[in-house]
C-alpha cells in the first residue's frame, strides 16, 4: 500500500514537471510570435487578446494620414503631373556684346570736347541687361509679338501658363522665369535665354528681345551724339560772341585814339622823323657854312636859326608822338600796348572760334557713326527638343522632400506615441 502511494506522488511529481514545460514552450511560440509577425501597438494588443487605449487608436491613424498627405498623395499629384499635365517648354539662346567704336573724332578729343569719359560710353552693357528683365522688355515684346497669346494659350497646362487676368506686375514676374541673362566678367559677352512652349514661339521672343536691345543701344547712341552736338554748337555759340565782343572793343579803340594800325601809324611817324630830320640837317649844315662869313645876327642868319629851331620842334612833337613822357597826352607806345592787348584778344577769340568751328563740323560728321552698337555673334537658334520641365529631377526632388517631412512627422508622432505607452 505504501508502495503504491510512491508512485502516485512520482506521477503527479513528472505530470506537473511535464505541464510547466508545455507553458513554457507556448509562451515561447507566443514570443517568437510577438516579435516576427508585427510591430505594430495594434496587432500586439489584439495578438495578446487586449483592447488599445483610444489615444492609440487616434496616433495609429494620425500616422496615416501623415503618410498619405505628406507622402502618397504629393508624389502620385508629381508624377501625375509631369508625365500627363506639365508642358513642353523649348528655350532658344542668343549672345551678343556691347561694344563701343572710336569714331573719326577720336577718343581722347572727344572726351575733351563733350566731357564723356570714354568708360562712361563703354559701361552700357548694364543698361541692356537689366532692360531685357524690366516691364520696358514686355512693353516691347508686346508691340511685336502676342505675348499674352504666347503664354497664356489654354493649350499650355494651368501651372505653367499666364493668367488671362495677370496685371503688368504678374506680367514681369512670370517674364523673369522665363528669361535668362548672364554676363561674363572677363569678355563682356551677354548671354541670353528665353523658354517658350514651342520651339519657334522661343526664337521668336528671343528674336524680338534683341531687336528691343538694338534699339535701346541706338537710343543711348543718339542721345549721347545730341548731348555732343549740343556742347559743340554751345562751345560755336560762346566763341562767336566772344569773338564778335574782341572785335568791338578793337573797333571802339581804334575810334579812340584814331589809330587804325600801330604798324601804319608807326611807320608814318617814322618817315615824317626821317623827313624832318633830313631837312633839319640840310638847314644846320647851310647855317654853319654862312656861319664863317655872315654875323649871326645877320637877318638872313637869323631866318635859318628860326627855320632849325622849327624842324627841331616839329621832331620834337614827332618823337613824343611816338614815346615819352608826356601824361597829358597818349602817344604811340601807350597806343601800340592798349592796341596790343586788344588785337591779341581778338586773335585768340578768332582762334576759339575757328577751333570750336571745327570741332562741330567734325561732330557732326562723324555723328552718323555708331558710338556704341550692339554685335549678336549667335543669333537666337531653333531649338530641336524640350529642356524644360526636368521631369525626373523634379519627381525625384519632390519624392526626397516628401520623404524627409514625412519621417519628421512620423518619428515625432511615433516618439509621443512611446511617451505616452
Amino acid at each position: 500500500m505504501a508502495h503504491d502511494t510512491g508512485k502516485t506522488s512520482e506521477t503527479v511529481q513528472l505530470s506537473a514537471i511535464q505541464h510547466s514545460r508545455d507553458v513554457a514552450a507556448k509562451l515561447s511560440v507566443t514570443a517568437r510570435k510577438l516579435r516576427f509577425s508585427t510591430s505594430k501597438r495594434s496587432q500586439f494588443y489584439k495578438a495578446v487578446g487586449l483592447r488599445p487605449r483610444p489615444l492609440e487608436q487616434i496616433l495609429g491613424k494620425a500616422i496615416l494620414a501623415v503618410t498619405l498627405l505628406f507622402l502618397v498623395i504629393p508624389n502620385a499629384a508629381s508624377i501625375y503631373y509631369f508625365t500627363r499635365m506639365a508642358s513642353d517648354q523649348y528655350q532658344s539662346e542668343t549672345r551678343f556684346t556691347v561694344r563701343s567704336s572710336t569714331p573719326a573724332l577720336g577718343k581722347d578729343q572727344l572726351a575733351k570736347v563733350t566731357g564723356l569719359p570714354s568708360a562712361q560710353i563703354v559701361q552700357n552693357t548694364l543698361i541692356v541687361t537689366n532692360f531685357i528683365s524690366s516691364k520696358d522688355m514686355v512693353a516691347a515684346l508686346q508691340t511685336k509679338v502676342d505675348f499674352q497669346a504666347l503664354y497664356g494659350n489654354p493649350a499650355i497646362d494651368p501651372l505653367a501658363r499666364l493668367k488671362q487676368d495677370a496685371t503688368s506686375e504678374k506680367m514681369l514676374d512670370y517674364w523673369k522665369d522665363m528669361v535668362s541673362v548672364k554676363i561674363d566678367a572677363n569678355s563682356g559677352i551677354v548671354t541670353v535665354k528665353v523658354r517658350a512652349f514651342s520651339a519657334a514661339d522661343a526664337q521668336k521672343i528671343l528674336q524680338g528681345v534683341v531687336a528691343a536691345s538694338e534699339a535701346v543701344v541706338n537710343d543711348v547712341n543718339n542721345r549721347i551724339w545730341r548731348d555732343v552736338i549740343t556742347t559743340a554748337q554751345t562751345n560755336l555759340d560762346n566763341a562767336k560772341n566772344q569773338l564778335q565782343k574782341a572785335r568791338e572793343q578793337l573797333q571802339l579803340a581804334r575810334n579812340q585814339t584814331g589809330v587804325l594800325s600801330v604798324e601804319g601809324s608807326s611807320a608814318i611817324l617814322t618817315d615824317l622823323i626821317t623827313s624832318v630830320q633830313k631837312d633839319k640837317i640840310n638847314l644846320q649844315q647851310k647855317y654853319d657854312a654862312l656861319l664863317g662869313t655872315v654875323a649871326p645876327n645877320a637877318p638872313q642868319m637869323k631866318v635859318l636859326k628860326r627855320e632849325i629851331d622849327s624842324k627841331q620842334k616839329q621832331l620834337d612833337d614827332l618823337n613824343s608822338q611816338v614815346a615819352g613822357q608826356n601824361k597829358s597826352e597818349q602817344n604811340l607806345a601807350d597806343v601800340s600796348v592798349d592796341m596790343s592787348q586788344r588785337q591779341l584778344e581778338q586773335n585768340l577769340a578768332e582762334q576759339q572760334f575757328a577751333t570750336a568751328m571745327r570741332t562741330l563740323e567734325q561732330v557732326q560728321f562723324v555723328s552718323k557713326q555708331q558710338l556704341l552698337y550692339l554685335d549678336t555673334f549667335l543669333a537666337p537658334d531653333l531649338p530641336d527638343e524640350a529642356e524644360y520641365p526636368k521631369r525626373g529631377l523634379w519627381i525625384g526632388g519632390i519624392l526626397a522632400a516628401t520623404l524627409a517631412i514625412w519621417g519628421i512627422a512620423v518619428g515625432l508622432l511615433t516618439t509621443l506615441r512611446n511617451r505616452l505607452a
